[in-house]
């Protein structure tokens, strides 16, 4: 797929791309209007000057992206004033003024003041008349058609200096108005510009090369070092940091990382190098699928757009057949003379040159979406976003949306007299051999209260069962619940545990029940506060679908405040439910992690998917992408999706208000051709203007997100994170062979840290030459920073 950035021709006209569908061999033709690209699939054998030269022709200016070249000089970025239209527009306007300033100074000069009128003229319609004859090969009317329509006929009537200044208002208004547009389009950029454009990569001697990051593969291993940010996706094989990756999944809090966590590419690299194996193809990481999808989102169009596009194919034709019959109608019906009414025409077709209505629905959508992915939010479209503005009811599924996904020991019973720790120490200590969340919970659980777990020996597996061990002379079996009516105790233990929703497990020595252990998934402890928050925000309904039992669903459930719940459910089921909600509800939202909930997923209006950052099939299934597994992204998305719809209606219902009144006014000649295009201008840009402020936060928007790092148990490293940006965990001084940070990844030989004093100002020298490396401690062998001394934070034990 070629791209290719728009610099001239209207984004939002996908029409006009009929003459680039026709190239012979161009298989798809796509404007991304979000971020001003022009995507075609054609072959390779097809040269771009084809392409370039037809879409020259269809009134488009294009420039082909082109990949990152090492040691390639930097771009300069092209002066906007010394475009050509700006060189022309800018002759046109100094005529303009010319003949205004004769017209008003020197009234019986007006052959002059019309010849300076006819030059500005001259200049100022090249651009729009250009593109108004290529629609007009098109059998296609456009907002310029109108305009050098109304220029033509305001000659004939000797309204020389009104037209040129309709042409200079009318030009000027459109690159204001493509400015305040691509306010949006530049914050989808700023998400391309989040990912290098190069990477370290090691080669097989261990060197270290820049290469683009298209050029990476997956396997290679890259050097990241501190402060940067990561090229593509991939795992840490050596080196520990924290990294900053709001950038995918919007959360402000820095995560730790260390060898063999995955790490996304465009986050940023905190205090410690890092070696990375690459384990995506740069077009499939995590950042380049998310700035494709926001692209694309234009492509799922809602109603409010829809309506947008089909009143815009008709609007232009209308109004010329509006001005045709003021021709006609004036000195019939109204008693005008004809030159009147031919005026009154024209101002009508200038009032009618408006891009308000076609601009303000894309505007806002693509504001909406981007502002969500820079908070860790994908929505997929426009469509999406004004379901989830009527969103009536949620169903969530219970297992990793509800709950963490991961058992939890939350009840302990003892049954013999002896005490938890004892019990503890003999279930860990024949469930240290197995692999079973059940087993690792109890294990994990003991081990945080401080006791010591010893493996026994013998463990054997019993399949549907459990697992049994000689601990202390005794056989100890830890596993599956049996018929325990006969025991009271027991049986009040057993009800207790399962009546708050846990999973029973019994242990036994030699054959004797000697207690009972509760196991359950842990909720999110941010899943509470997300669900209230739905209630507040007007989601009359929510409901729970499990394949779990029905008491422990009762049990969450009512943790949670949620509504109903239907439990013991095939994934068929699931999909059952959703369609009876729909029935009942209407617009229904469906959350889930996107992999065993496809077929509910696909039946709800909206498809919520949580932790969408981690696994492609979340990404492909969801219609909204929750980046991180922060429950509370839910009624923030929400929300923004509600202030993004009412700023839509405001708009189209703002827009049809003005295009009508603008006419009327037009129509009983309320004002010239000047005043008619001011006025017109003014209103397109205000409406506009009102779509970009979903780039801002809005009241109330802010998220209060909650980040738990899981804990990483590890003897060689504990990363240390930052309390602020300017406190970071600092080795005082190193010794250093080589280069290296000492860290292991790869970068230099190994450098053994000094234990750090209390904090002072250090000078950070650049090294000698024979030392090698910046002085920063990632092992790059140059230097480029001068001498300088920084206050350094207390650092924290590891």
């Amino acid at each position: 797929m070629r791209r290719y950035r728009v610099l001239a021709g209207c984004v939002e006209c996908a029409s006009d791309l009929t003459p680039l569908r026709r190239v012979e061999g161009v298989r798809d033709v796509k404007m991304l209007s979000a971020s001003g690209v022009l995507a075609i699939q054609a072959p390779k054998t097809l040269n771009d000057a084809v392409l370039l030269r037809t879409a020259s022709a269809s009134g488009f200016t294009l420039e082909p992206e082109k990949p990152a070249v090492v040691d390639e000089a930097p771009q300069k970025k092209s002066r906007w004033w010394l475009r050509p239209e700006m060189i022309l527009l800018g002759l046109a306007a100094l005529f303009m003024l010319a003949a205004d300033i004769v017209t008003r100074r020197a009234p019986e000069a007006i052959t002059l003041a019309n010849g300076l009128a006819i030059v500005s003229i001259a200049f100022g319609i090249i651009y729009p008349g250009r593109n108004a004859l290529t629609m007009l090969r098109n059998k296609r009317f456009t907002i310029n058609v109108l305009l050098v329509v109304a220029v033509l006929g305001a000659i004939p009537l000797g309204k020389f200096v009104e037209a040129a200044c309709v042409v200079v208002i009318f030009s000027l208004g459109i690159i204001l108005e493509t400015f305040v547009a691509d306010r949006a389009r530049k914050s989808i950029q700023k998400l391309m510009d989040l990912a290098p454009r190069r990477a370290e990569r090691f080669t097989i001697g261990g060197a270290v090369e820049t290469v683009p990051v298209e050029e990476l593969q997956i396997g290679d291993l890259v050097l990241v070092r501190p402060g940067a940010r990561l090229p593509t996706d991939g795992e840490v094989t050596q080196g520990a940091s924290w990294v900053d990756t709001s950038a995918i999944t919007g959360e402000s809090m820095p995560v730790e990382v260390v060898p063999g966590e995955d790490v996304f590419g465009g986050t940023l690299n905190g205090d410690g190098a890092l070696r990375v194996k690459v384990t995506k193809q740069y077009q499939d990481t995590v950042l380049a699928r998310v700035i494709r999808e926001v692209e694309e989102a234009q492509q799922n169009r809602g109603r409010a757009q829809r309506f947008a596009d089909k009143f815009g194919a008709i609007y232009t034709p209308a109004m010329i057949g509006v001005a045709i019959l003021m021709v006609i109608l004036g000195p019939l019906v109204f008693g005008l003379t004809f030159t009147d009414a031919f005026y009154r025409a024209l101002v009508v077709l200038i009032v009618s040159c408006s891009c308000a209505l076609v601009l303000s629905v894309p505007v806002s959508v693509v504001s909406a979406v981007a502002r969500a992915a820079r908070d860790g939010v994908l929505i997929k479209g426009g469509a999406y976003l004004e379901e989830l503005g009527r969103l009536k009811a949620v169903a969530f599924d219970k297992t990793g949306t509800l709950t963490l996904g991961r058992p939890a020991l939350v009840a302990v019973h003892t049954l013999d007299g002896n005490d938890d720790r004892e019990l503890l120490r003999l279930a860990a200590a024949v469930e240290s051999a197995a692999t079973h969340p059940i087993a690792d919970a109890i294990v994990h659980a003991t081990r945080d209260r401080g006791i010591e777990v010893r493996p026994a020996d013998d463990a054997t597996i019993v399949p549907g069962k459990g697992a049994e061990a000689t601990v202390d002379g005794r056989l100890i079996a830890v596993g599956r619940v049996a018929d325990y009516s006969r025991d009271p105790s027991a049986a009040a233990a057993l009800a207790q545990i399962e009546q708050a929703g846990a999973t029973p497990v019994a242990v036994t020595a030699d054959g004797a029940l000697i207690g009972l252990l509760g196991v359950a998934d842990e909720l999110r402890p941010e899943a509470k506060a997300a669900i209230t928050e739905l209630r507040s925000l007007g989601v009359a309904h929510t409901t729970m679908l499990t394949g779990d039992r029905e008491r422990v669903a009762r049990s969450i459930a009512d943790q949670l405040g949620i509504e109903s719940v239907r439990a013991e459910l095939m994934p068929a089921d699931k999909s059952a439910a959703i369609t009876a909600m729909r029935k009942e509800h209407g617009t229904v939202a469906m959350v889930g992690d996107g992999v065993n909930d496809a077929p509910a997923l696909a039946t709800s209006n909206v498809a919520v998917v949580m932790g969408a950052a981690g696994t492609d099939v979340a990404m492909e299934t969801a219609d909204v992408a929750l980046m991180s597994d922060d429950l509370t992204k839910l009624p923030y998305t929400v929300q923004l999706a509600r202030r993004a719809n009412r700023i839509i209606a405001q708009n189209v219902t703002v827009s049809l208000i003005v295009i009508a009144g603008l006419v009327v006014a037009a129509l009983i000649g309320a004002f010239n051709l000047t005043q008619g295009v001011l006025i017109n201008e003014a209103f397109a840009l205000v409406i506009i203007a009102n779509g970009l402020r979903l780039l801002r936060g809005g009241k109330g928007s802010k998220q209060k997100t909650t980040v738990t790092a899981p804990a990483k148990a590890s003897v060689e490293h504990s990363a240390t994170l930052p309390k602020s940006p300017f406190e970071l965990p600092v080795t005082e001084s190193l010794s250093v062979n080589g280069g290296g940070c000492g860290d292991g990844c790869g970068c230099g030989p190994k450098v053994e840290a000094v234990q750090p004093a209390a904090p002072k100002v250090v000078p950070l020298e650049q090294p000698a030459s024979s030392d090698g490396g910046c002085g920063d401690s990632c092992g790059c062998g140059s230097s480029g920073k001068a001498a300088e001394q920084v206050e350094l934070g207390r650092r924290t034990s590891d």
